[in-house]
């Protein structure tokens, strides 16, 4: 008996038609996974510019002129020196001073210095600095020293102007957001006087535009100086957008802001 031969049918139409169903398939696959990667990624972009309030960026179009104080400077003044004579204000301040120049920057603002180093600028030079390049914002930083004592302080003039407030308070609620030992408050005049004496800082009495001096914290306390070390960033980031949010509060720029929960 003969062998009957078996032929196989290929239906090429279906073959054609499955292989569409499955490049179909994977494209809505690839396209997921990258609308998924999308996602985080903007998240992660926005979560990298928010600091303390919210973000902020200046158009090109706007011009804001800020001035930055380092604190103290040179071998003339090194300011207060922690109780083991290891860490010199000077030091930190600048270090502090130079991180909030590089945040202000990335956010767009032109950001004038009273010093990029270890010199000594006389006090009275220091507003006069920023009085003549007719700076917007002026913020001197400084640490704090005494026997005893912790936290963050942002002073102002005497007479509690209303400008000037709304920027302490700003740079004080963005820094004890981060994590501060203690939130000492907006203080008014200078260090020791009532404020009805009518003392002031010469950085914040002389300064022709809105000014305040930022405490932060003690160098004479472990815990402050641990925490400025270990958010020395961070505390530079909320300072300067505290300094581009008071800003925009005043209407010297207008800027865009990423909505907090």
């Amino acid at each position: 008996m003969e062998k009957q031969n078996k032929h196989t049918f290929v239906y090429w139409d279906r073959v054609f038609i499955a292989l569409c169903i499955f490049v179909l398939i994977i494209i809505l696959i690839v396209t997921g996974i990258k609308g998924i990667i999308n996602a985080f990624t903007e998240d992660n972009k926005s979560v990298a510019v928010q600091a303390n309030t919210g973000t902020a960026v200046i158009g090109s179009d706007q011009n804001l002129l800020v001035c930055i104080d380092a604190g103290h400077g040179g071998e003339e003044d090194c300011g207060a020196i922690s109780f083991d004579e290891s860490r010199f204000e000077c030091d930190d301040d600048l270090k502090i001073a130079l991180a909030v120049e590089r945040y202000l920057k990335e956010l767009g603002a032109n950001v004038l210095m009273t010093r990029e180093d270890d010199k000594y600028v006389g006090l009275y030079s220091r507003p006069q600095i920023a009085n003549d390049a007719d700076a917007d914002l002026y913020v001197s930083l400084h640490r704090n020293s005494a026997e005893t004592g912790q936290g963050v302080e942002v002073w102002v003039n005497y007479d509690a102007p209303d400008d000037d407030t709304l920027l302490a308070k700003n740079i004080l609620d963005g820094l004890d957001k981060v994590g501060i030992s203690q939130n000492r408050g907006v203080q008014f005049g200078y260090q020791g006087y009532d404020p009805t004496a009518k003392v002031n800082y010469v950085v914040n009495e002389k300064s022709f535009m809105p000014s305040c001096l930022v405490e932060l914290g003690f160098i004479t306390d472990d815990e402050d100086n641990k925490l400025f070390d270990e958010n020395l960033d961070a505390y530079a980031e909320s300072i300067a957008e505290a300094i581009v949010k008071t800003a925009d509060e005043l209407n010297i720029i207008e800027i865009n802001n990423i909505d907090q929960e």
